[in-house]
């Protein structure tokens, strides 16, 4: 029985971005392995950060200094996120909300980085998870891969940011959900209205796992392809195939890089609209039941 390594070269790029099972058993997965590392990554750095933050004195460059690189990169991004994204929608509920909304953000974040080391390929190199593609051969397909580019995942992320900002806001005020449902409009507008407000309700999951998960595999399936034309011109001719691989390998370069940065909005976009998505629907009524209905605000009220 021979042993295939599967290599960059594929006809078909979108084999190297979708999930694999382990030694040919679906009960575990890729996938399921760069979840588990990319929790036991984010327990690792964030937890030890975390408590160097709230223990430690930050009012002087040496207080800095002494709490470490890690813990000021994580408090860093966690205040930007808390004073410039999340308490312009969420205001004096800002610090309630923050763990679930930093929980998502870290955790995707680190999905999405990992996804960007090529484990899977040096793995399957190495002749490591064989899987059957034919009688009597088999592929080693690697471990490895970004959890974020499969839509289970990013379903179930989205169904837990969907029942995380409803559940609060039915258990917070019932009355002012349902009122919401009608949006503010006349009493013979309500049949259309709070139908629109049901399919927006429900179209906003689909919006956060879509989002995330077109996103993250696009730009994996456009390397593949470039490292693919990489791999059929250098075969090509010697030396002329060698030297027009250099095009497609330097616009690789710059796509991974491009992907780089879009790990980062993603995990961000993902994290925004789930904290805009909560305010539509708690701060929004708290304004509403505070100053009446109908009734002006005063100028320069939030």
């Amino acid at each position: 029985m021979s042993v295939t390594v599967c290599m960059l070269a594929s006809a078909n790029p979108v084999g190297h971005v979708i999930d694999k099972p382990w030694w040919g058993q679906w009960y575990f997965s890729n996938v399921t392995f760069m979840l588990l590392l990319s929790a036991v990554v984010v327990i690792l750095f964030i937890i030890p950060a975390a408590k160097r933050i709230t223990t430690g004195k930050t009012n002087t460059l040496e207080d800095y200094r002494a709490q470490g690189l890690k813990a000021n990169l994580v408090e860093v991004v966690c205040l930007y996120l808390r004073d410039q994204a999340f308490r312009p929608m969420l205001g004096d509920q800002t610090d309630r909300f923050c763990p679930m909304l930093w929980t998502f953000f870290w955790f995707i974040l680190v999905n999405n980085l990992l996804g960007l080391v090529p484990l899977t390929d040096i793995t399957a190199v190495l002749g490591i998870n064989p899987m059957t593609v034919a009688p009597g051969e088999q592929v080693a397909v690697g471990i490895g891969g970004t959890a974020t580019q499969s839509i289970w995942v990013t379903a179930t992320l989205a169904l837990i940011s969907f029942l995380w900002f409803n559940g609060i806001a039915l258990l917070r005020d019932p009355v002012g959900f349902l009122k919401h449902l009608t949006a503010g409009a006349p009493v013979y507008m309500w049949p259309i209205m709070v139908i629109v407000e049901l399919i927006g309700i429900f179209v906003k999951p689909f919006a956060l796992a879509l989002r995330l998960f077109a996103n993250m595999t696009g730009g994996h399936i456009i390397v593949a392809t470039l490292l693919g034309f990489v791999a059929s011109l250098s075969l090509w001719k010697p030396g002329v195939g060698h030297g027009l691989a250099l095009l497609p390998l330097f616009g690789t370069i710059a796509i991974y890089f491009l992907e780089l940065l879009v790990a980062f909005i993603q995990a961000y976009i993902f994290t925004f609209l789930s904290a805009l998505f909560l305010s539509q629907l708690v701060v929004h009524h708290g304004d509403e039941h505070e100053h009446g209905h109908g009734e002006p605000r005063e100028a320069g009220a939030h």
